[in-house]
């Protein structure tokens, strides 16, 4: 975590060097998987609905140090938030925005670990719920990491309990924990250095507990080659990866995440190999992730990894930035397919196109989207009529255009504003599409009420909109609705702006 920019060049080997921007004409076995999409064939579509069968990167606005977990399902997802830990909850990762948010610790005021708390994961051990973090008291030169425990079934229910710092005797600066389980032992890795000054190394550490290491660390990695020294020589990052086969892989990050050429390295355990023993680690000499300018991936970095909800699929998560040579531009998630070589190593191929949908995690449901043929605004509290911001946008698929209630003439507030939308027919609907406006006077929570007259309403209830700008919200009903019309009623918002708006609405229903 570190404040530098620089401009990236990659060594592939000791002698040679190349620009990573000539990487724009891969072979076909580095292509992202899958390259593109084919919209399946519905024998039931018609006009009125559209099969919504992809999805579009970046998941969310921001969020460094992207970590998912995943149980029975549902998938647990939390990053860098820096003041507190919190947690994303959803059964589809494709679909983030629309996760509900807890915000399960916020450390006490005047500790060691109050501040900076950095590159959370979550890990489930023996029956309960560990959260592993990095945190200081507000001087990076104090960084070290730390550990809560929680015995609920879910980690977004119970109390987390402090179980204290983490580290080997040595207790030196320490960043983004992780944990090894093979052959029946328990391993902490981590990146660390002096005071925080590069070179940051990853060591490895035998653990008899949960939050207890308990022997000498192991350099299993330092920055040697000219990819891992963008901005500062830096190994950071280190997450199991282990093969269907059963081989282990560190998966780490290379170079200053600052750094356009920030990347991920590979590192990967010998047959029968010790994980305490640096000389059965092996270290790729190249990156395995990087960069790629055509498609405006800058910095790809610090991962994860998670099954499709079938269970057949691997898939990565990372951030990364989509403007170049810019350190403080925000980091946001990606996700992608990944497969493997011959030789039992990652194939992560090219950072995918964000510009281009990729078809959803196997498993994840489908839905049948609304198309808005014959549409029209029944009635409205008020619009703005300053720059064409009038009630008729949230229905016209074009989510740069938005509805703001009136502010510059008579302004009104919360919760007196509604707005009637008539699809023409009544129709079956399971849930609703919500496209946030940009900027100020985003909708918190929303109640929406449906019938068949415009004038008799059933209150569907009060449902929680999350704060991520233009990107698709999804609203599941408990059950099917049929009506012709429906009325979104804003009751409050996420800033002291009470002029609520929105970019565009939609219904859908499930897909068998």
């Amino acid at each position: 975590m570190k404040r530098m920019t620089v401009t990236f060049y990659f060594m592939m080997s000791s002698m040679l060097w190349v620009s990573a921007c000539q990487k724009n004409s891969p072979t076909n076995d580095l292509d992202p998987i899958p390259k593109s999409n084919t919209q399946p064939v519905d024998p039931t579509a018609d006009d009125t609905v559209v099969v919504d069968s992809t999805f579009s990167n970046p998941l969310m606005p921001g969020g460094p140090d992207p970590w998912v977990i995943q149980k029975d399902g549902t998938y647990y997802y939390t990053y860098t938030q820096g003041s507190k830990l919190v947690i994303l909850e959803t059964k589809s990762m494709s679909e983030l925005a629309s996760a509900r948010r807890y915000e399960v610790y916020t450390p006490p005021a005047d500790q060691p670990y109050s501040k900076n708390l950095w590159a959370p994961e979550l890990h489930e051990i023996d029956g309960k719920w560990y959260f592993y973090f990095a945190a200081d008291n507000g001087s990076n030169a104090n960084h070290r990491m730390y550990v809560l425990e929680n015995s609920s079934p879910t980690p977004v229910q119970g109390n987390w309990e402090m179980k204290g710092k983490i580290s080997d005797s040595a207790s030196e600066w320490a960043i983004d924990g992780t944990i090894l389980r093979h052959d029946g032992k328990m391993y902490m890795i981590w990146s660390g250095g002096n005071a925080g000054a590069p070179p940051q190394n990853i060591y490895i550490a035998p653990m008899s507990n949960p939050w207890t290491i308990s022997g000498p660390k192991v350099m299993i990695a330092t920055p040697n080659y000219a990819w891992e020294k963008n901005g500062n020589p830096i190994n950071e990052g280190p997450q199991v990866l282990i093969n269907p086969q059963g081989k282990v892989h560190i998966v780490y990050s290379g170079s200053g995440y600052w750094s356009d050429g920030y990347c991920l390295g590979l590192l990967t355990l010998k047959d029968d190999g010790d994980p305490l023993q640096a000389a059965d680690w092996t270290k790729r000499n190249h990156p395995v992730f990087s960069m790629r300018p055509e498609s405006s991936i800058y910095g790809p970095g610090h991962n994860g990894f998670f099954k499709s909800p079938d269970g057949k699929e691997d898939w990565m998560i990372y951030h990364a930035r989509n403007v170049a040579n810019d350190g403080n531009a925000t980091r946001r998630p990606y996700i992608q397919r990944f497969s493997w070589h011959t030789d039992g190593s990652p194939n992560f191929g090219l950072p995918a196109n964000p510009a281009l949908k990729q078809k959803r995690p196997a498993g994840e449901k489908w839905r049948k989207i609304y198309t808005k043929k014959g549409w029209t605004v029944a009635g409205f509290s008020s619009e703005e009529p300053n720059n064409n911001r009038s009630a008729a946008a949230v229905i016209d698929d074009n989510i740069n255009s938005i509805w703001i209630t009136r502010y510059s003439v008579n302004p009104t507030k919360y919760p007196d504003h509604y707005l009637t939308i008539d699809i023409g027919a009544a129709q079956p609907v399971d849930g609703f599409v919500i496209h946030q406006k940009d900027g100020d006077r985003k909708i918190k929570e929303l109640e929406i009420h449906v019938g068949n007259d415009n004038q008799n309403w059933e209150n569907l209830g009060t449902f929680s909109l999350s704060d991520v700008n233009l990107l698709r919200q999804f609203i599941d009903l408990a059950q099917t609705k049929q009506f012709r019309y429906f009325k979104l009623v804003p009751k409050s918002g996420y800033d002291n702006q009470q002029q609520p708006g929105l970019a565009e609405v939609g219904i859908f229903r499930n897909s068998d």
